[in-house]
């Protein structure tokens, strides 16, 4: 689900941020700090107007959505909900039930106990309500400073059952740009292979594995899906008409069409950051080589002439070079090369098979799985060379990585726990969290851009 929810609206700013979201605006979290600190937030749970069960579920539902999405931002310490209990009730005005008296006042015209919040350690607090009324469903959530006792932002949204999720990762997404000045990733999805039904399809989830939709339904075997620069598409390898060829798709309309049908493989497609070419590999005229040809179809141009292998172009983020793998100097490498095919250099060297690079959305990394001692781990390095890292020792067989949109998170394939199964990490290889559970095995991960609504 890439499409815009026609449902889903942001209705009313109901108060300004103190931010504003302008330049200049106070950051409170120094993300790129050497002395960074885990910002302290209470995260109330969510009320719910009427407490039907449907309601609290909600309420419930929301809670657990935006506690997770905050804490694989990694940015924050939480303060133990077992000690809001005495601060609620001092909180409230006298005569609340006592289901009420659960949750702290959360409307901005009702009174909140800033110190008793302060006291148990919160510098940021955020209160909600989430009901569902005529088949429409609406949130309301605040951000507020305990230490300056003021609201940072509030939104209210507005749309159907199906968008709790969707509105959430909103809300998280504006806390992190109030805190931190910096975008967050949570309304991202992660495209994947998946043998679920027998067959190798492609599907679509939300970041943190939720809502998974079933983009292909080839009966054969889809391979490599990568996003396009807009988020808007796919490329990817389909047996689908008995050769592997290219196809795009567009998320939005279901359109799809062939785009690279030569004979032998054509595969591994990457798109450079223009969106004005896809870099792919072609066996047409013996040994796979690197090309690249405009999204519909036409402009092919042969970038390596090698009588090794070359495969799995990565463009890099300022569309100056391309990684690739080669076996020209015996067994799989890591090299780069310009984006017109010239100065090739071989980056790594440690590893004896070493595939699938990505770069890094600031460009200043490549995630690429490597074959260590008889694993395969997901490793990264910088385009010098320098400060090759491990950082999947301890997991069995990871492999296909795939950086978040802010360059902090990493998506990869791993047999853990039996799978393979898709995993999320953070960049240094720690906090690693199961993303998938299907049967069948779920393999080639590709974050998406973050999506201009």
């Amino acid at each position: 689900m890439v499409k815009k929810s026609l449902t889903f609206l942001l209705v009313l700013l109901f108060f300004l941020s103190i931010l504003g979201g302008s330049v200049g605006a106070k950051v409170y979290i120094d993300i790129r700090s050497p002395s960074f600190r885990k910002f302290p937030i209470a995260i109330s749970p969510f009320k719910t107007p009427i407490f039907t069960n449907e309601e609290m579920k909600l309420g419930e539902r929301a809670t657990e959505i935006l506690i997770n999405d905050l804490n694989i931002s990694g940015f924050f310490a939480f303060i133990d909900p077992r000690t809001f209990a005495e601060n609620t009730v001092r909180a409230l005005p006298k005569g609340s039930s006592s289901v009420a008296a659960q949750v702290p006042a959360a409307k901005p015209s009702e009174s909140i106990d800033y110190r008793s919040w302060a006291n148990i350690g919160a510098e940021a607090l955020v209160l909600g309500e989430v009901s569902y009324k005529d088949r429409s469903l609406i949130l309301e959530a605040r951000l507020y400073d305990v230490v300056k006792k003021e609201l940072i932002v509030g939104r209210r949204y507005i749309g159907e059952i199906t968008d709790l999720s969707r509105v959430v990762h909103r809300f998280a997404d504006e806390i992190i740009f109030a805190l931190t000045g910096e975008h967050g990733f949570f309304l991202t999805k992660i495209v994947y292979v998946s043998k679920v039904t027998g067959n190798k399809e492609i599907y679509l989830m939300d970041y943190d594995g939720r809502n998974v939709t079933q983009v292909t339904r080839h009966q054969s075997i889809c391979l490599s899906p990568r996003f396009s620069p807009d988020g808007t598409k796919i490329s990817f390898t389909s047996y689908k008409a008995g050769n592997s060829d290219l196809y795009i798709k567009d998320l939005r309309t279901g359109e799809e069409r062939r785009f690279s049908h030569y004979p032998g493989l054509n595969i591994s497609p990457s798109w450079s950051p223009d969106g004005q070419k896809i870099a792919i590999t072609l066996s047409k005229d013996g040994n796979p080589e690197i090309y690249t040809i405009r999204p519909d179809g036409t402009g092919l141009l042969r970038l390596t002439d090698h009588p090794a292998i070359d495969v799995s172009p990565a463009w890099s983020p300022d569309g100056k070079k391309i990684a690739f793998v080669s076996n020209r100097g015996g067994n799989p490498q890591i090299y780069i090369m310009d984006a017109d095919g010239q100065n090739v250099q071989r980056l790594t060297f440690e590893g004896n098979y070493n595939t699938h690079p990505a770069w890094s959305p600031r460009g200043d990394r490549l995630a690429f799985d490597s074959l260590i001692e008889g694993n395969h781990n997901i490793c990264t390095i910088r385009p010098d060379g320098s400060d090759f890292r491990i950082l999947t020792a301890n997991l069995e067989r990871c492999e296909t990585p795939s950086w978040s949109p802010d360059g902090r998170h990493l998506v990869f394939s791993s047999i853990r726990y039996g799978g393979p199964h898709i995993f999320l990490m953070d960049a240094e290889g720690t906090r690693i969290k199961r993303l998938t559970f299907q049967k069948g095995g779920d393999t080639y991960p590709n974050w998406s851009p973050r999506f201009k609504e």
